[in-house]
């Protein structure tokens, strides 16, 4: 299986559980952090054309990870590419797909609508995480995200925005549920 984990705004490939996360699954995946372009000051076209530059295919043993600015940008690129069959799934991390009262400036990566049905059919495999105590992100966004992408949602009573700040420098939980999927062979 080939896992891609793309981080969010601010963040990069090296920062809070990403590397972490890449080392415990490599033991049986092959794993790509991506790396995304000017991400203090992210523009959607330069990350869509990373994510298109660095996913070279999509098929039935591509699994995604993506958290906060990053699931926004792979959904977007998920319902835009051409996918032939079911993939193996994806988890969401602090996932939104509204504007963000407090980082108005990370709305033009929601202008295009999104294929939502689409995003729930290409796998049977969705999880979704957030945290009632996520101070970038409103919970009831991310759990709102999970609801159109009819996506298993999973909610910490804390965690925070899930940084390395958050004392998220691993994520046993995530790598819990990824363990926990069933794939089709």
């Amino acid at each position: 299986m080939h896992i891609y984990i793309i981080h969010g705004y601010s963040a990069s490939v090296e920062a809070h559980w990403f590397s972490w996360l890449k080392e415990k699954l490599e033991e049986e995946n092959e794993v790509t952090i991506i790396d995304l372009p000017t991400p203090q000051n992210p523009n959607p076209k330069e990350w869509n054309d990373a994510l298109k530059e660095q996913i070279k295919f999509i098929d039935k043993n591509s699994f995604f990870i993506a958290h906060s600015l990053g699931c926004i940008s792979l959904l977007k690129f998920l319902s835009e590419s051409k996918i032939e069959e079911k993939i193996a799934g994806y988890i969401l991390v602090s996932g939104f797909n509204e504007s963000l009262p407090s980082l108005k400036q990370l709305d033009h990566f929601l202008e295009k609508r999104l294929d939502y049905k689409k995003l729930e059919k290409i796998t049977d495999n969705k999880i979704v995480i957030g945290s009632n105590d996520d101070y970038i992100v409103p919970v009831v966004l991310t759990q709102r995200l999970a609801f159109l992408l009819s996506a298993n949602f999973i909610c910490l009573e804390k965690g925070g925005h899930f940084l390395d700040r958050d004392g998220y420098t691993n994520f046993p939980l995530l790598l819990s549920e990824f363990k926990k999927i069933k794939f089709n062979e």
